[in-house]
């Protein structure tokens, strides 16, 4: 179909065409030769935008699909400065368009520039492109690697190449910042073969993100209309320049009709042509710019989509629909399974919104699905939802699955943000499967609060200012110091000492617990080789279950067994029992090199006494829970009595913590407690006081 620009085009050929026939009566060779060398360099012309359009479309293609090659390129490239050396090597140009020459000379500047950027442009495509390729080959070997992979590990592997795909399909060179390639810099896999392609991963994102942003600023130069205005420019003073012409040239009546007609059909052709090329192209651009907006998988509208409709300002509410234990279904029967089962969700959802032109369906993660509503709904839809699912099954070939979902609702802005808190509430909940977001469950102060925690943690982590403090441990006996406790401390920038203990869990959520506690070991080894003294350090089963720590204990034993026999690893009750065969494992392997081990926070909850006698422990440290009520408490009184008589009989030594009184202090005595810890005796210090 014409369009109505090219119409008008046409029309006005074939209007000054017409004038020109009625208005000249003589016509002579001399106005032949003339629009004989016209007509060539309208072509010429022509054959010029034609040959720079290949080379865009050619470019274009080559960052898109992998079979246009740099030849085709090259032979764009040749052809495009062959039309050019022809046109300026044209007399007729010379003589006839003098005004006009220079123009086309400055346009061969600006196309040798521009073909300098395609130069330059393949080789960042290419270096893009193989990295692209081989991270699609990286994924199918991580995947071979049947090997225990961290979810983080993969939740940010399969982030990465994503957001690659998605930054090379649409030309979008602030994507790629949001990788995070130190991360996978930084991380261990545990795994030899896993390292070395997470080595060879991280290798090919920075190839990535070193020439991306050069590969997009030479995109956008190449794709610049700068040279296709000047060109239309050149061929608009072209064609009126030949149409003044046509008023001072005569030529016999019959021959101009004759040269007319032809000029003007062949003129509609090229206006054809060229408004064909160019709904063309318009449509490749539509259409790549609709499937940027589209969920490959299930064909809903993706997070792209749902941002730009956010910015409409017109939705009244949100819904956000999760699959319980997605990942169940993906580790188990893979994830060809698992995008089949995606793939029959997504249309039982969009089945059930089908008839409702005030919703919007949306795919916005791997296994969460967003409704948009317009108004609000006269029924809930939640409910629709539900009553599907418990009443239904998925299938997928031979096999069935019973799906469960979580649905969190929202009505406040920002959506997505909102529903997803109370998703995760939902989630750590066993009863609740649906819930309205609301401030109450609001935990963004909290966010930010991690956020600067974790700020705190990594300065004092780069900037030795995480130290150890010590605090005595007493024989009760002599009430004299026996030997110190470890305990980790965050120097703030203001000079404040905190505890380690609220930094924890900020410090598992980001990879730092490991070098916490190889960062307390190596400063507390170094400062008690000076001095013969027993300390006791605290171990998690993250420490525990960490190949490098267990190195770096052998080396100290290997290095400084002096050390390593004062050395008492002091471990939580509650996680040997969660990890028993581990802890088992670490006693044996720890006595062996000389060391001793404690049980902490014994009776605290979880107590057993079958670990005493199966776990070859020198000490329990009895929770401070009952240690501080002992002197006035009886049942604590009978409980701490029993823990120190079953230990005795077990040959394992007691202590008690959280002494806070000389009341307590001479309970303990009573008892018989081996050793006291709490601030009756003494707080953490910074120093120790050689005994």
């Amino acid at each position: 179909m014409i369009s109505l620009r090219c119409f008008i085009k046409i029309f006005g050929v074939v209007l000054v065409a017409s004038l020109v026939i009625f208005k000249l009566n003589a016509f002579s060779q001399e106005s032949k030769t003339f629009f004989i060398e016209k007509n060539k360099i309208v072509k010429g012309i022509d054959e010029i935008k034609h040959s720079e359009l290949m080379l865009d479309y050619t470019v274009s293609a080559s960052s898109l699909y992998l079979y246009k090659n740099n030849d085709t390129i090259i032979k764009a490239v040749k052809e495009l400065e062959k039309n050019i050396d022809e046109m300026i090597e044209n007399k007729t140009f010379q003589n006839e368009y003098s005004l006009i020459y220079g123009e086309i000379l400055e346009y061969k500047k600006l196309i040798e520039k521009k073909i300098e950027y395609v130069y330059e442009f393949q080789s960042y495509n290419s270096a893009i492109k193989n990295s692209t390729m081989y991270l699609a080959m990286l994924l199918q070997q991580f995947s071979a690697v049947k090997r225990y992979k961290p979810s983080l590990y993969k939740k940010k592997f399969v982030e990465a190449i994503s957001t690659i795909f998605l930054s090379k399909n649409s030309i979008e060179k602030d994507l790629v910042k949001n990788i995070d390639v130190d991360y996978f810099n930084s991380v261990d896999l545990h795994n030899d073969r896993l390292n070395r392609l997470n080595q060879m991963f991280t290798a090919h994102l920075r190839i990535f993100q070193k020439y991306y942003p050069k590969y997009n600023r030479v995109m956008l130069a190449i794709l610049d209309p700068k040279t296709k205005d000047l060109l239309t420019d050149i061929d608009s003073k072209i064609y009126k320049i030949s149409t003044k012409k046509l008023e001072d040239i005569t030529y016999t009546l019959y021959v101009l009709i004759g040269f007319i007609t032809l000029f003007t059909l062949f003129v509609i052709s090229l206006i054809i042509k060229s408004e064909r090329e160019n709904i063309a192209l318009n449509d490749l651009a539509q259409k790549l710019q609709e499937n940027m907006r589209i969920d490959n998988l299930t064909q809903l509208f993706n997070r792209l989509k749902y941002d730009e409709d956010m910015q409409q300002n017109n939705f009244a509410s949100f819904y956000l629909v999760n699959i319980d234990k997605f990942k169940y279904i993906n580790d188990y029967y893979g994830t060809k399974i698992g995008d089949k089962v995606l793939q029959k969700v997504a249309t039982v959802l969009n089945d059930i919104i089908k008839n409702n032109a005030d919703l919007r369906l949306y795919r916005l993660g791997s296994d969460d699905f967003g409704i948009l509503t317009v108004r609000e709904l006269r029924e809930p839809l939640e409910m629709e939802i539900f009553q599907y699912f418990e009443k239904n099954e998925i299938n997928v070939g031979d096999f069935q699955f019973k799906i469960s979902i979580s649905i969190a609702y929202t009505e406040e802005k920002p959506f997505f943000e909102n529903a997803n808190m109370a998703l995760k509430k939902i989630k750590s909940s066993s009863r609740i499967k649906f819930l309205q977001y609301s401030k109450a469950i609001d935990n963004k102060a909290q966010i930010l609060q991690n956020i600067e925690k974790t700020k705190v943690l990594y300065n004092a982590l780069e900037n030795e200012r995480l130290v150890p403090y010590f605090q005595g441990i007493v024989d009760v006996k002599s009430g004299k110091i026996a030997k110190y406790e470890v305990l980790s401390r965050v120097v703030n920038d203001d000079g404040r000492i905190e505890s380690i203990f609220p930094y924890l869990q900020i410090a598992k959520d980001n990879k730092l617990y490991s070098k916490i506690t190889k960062t307390i070991l190596y400063k507390s080894v170094e400062l008690f080789s000076k001095n013969d003294i027993a300390f006791n350090i605290n171990f998690s089963i993250e420490d525990i279950m960490d190949d490098s720590i267990i190195a770096i204990l052998n080396t100290i034993a290997t290095e400084n067994p002096k050390v390593m026999q004062n050395i008492t690893f002091e471990i939580l009750e509650s996680e040997s029992i969660n990890d028993y065969n581990a802890i088992k494992t670490f006693i044996e392997d720890m006595k062996k090199l000389g060391a001793k081990v404690a049980i902490d926070d014994f009776g605290s909850g979880y107590s057993n006494f079958e670990h005493l006698i199966n776990l070859d422990i020198d000490f329990i440290k009895i929770d401070g829970s009952l240690i501080k009520n002992v002197h006035i408490d009886k049942s604590a009184y009978n409980i701490v009595n029993l823990i120190n008589k079953f230990a005795h009989e077990s040959n394992i030594q007691t202590v008690g913590e959280f002494v806070e009184n000389e009341e307590i202090y001479k309970t303990l005595q009573e008892i018989g407690i081996d050793y006291a810890q709490g601030y009756y005796f003494a707080k953490p210090e910074e120093n120790i006081v050689p005994l």
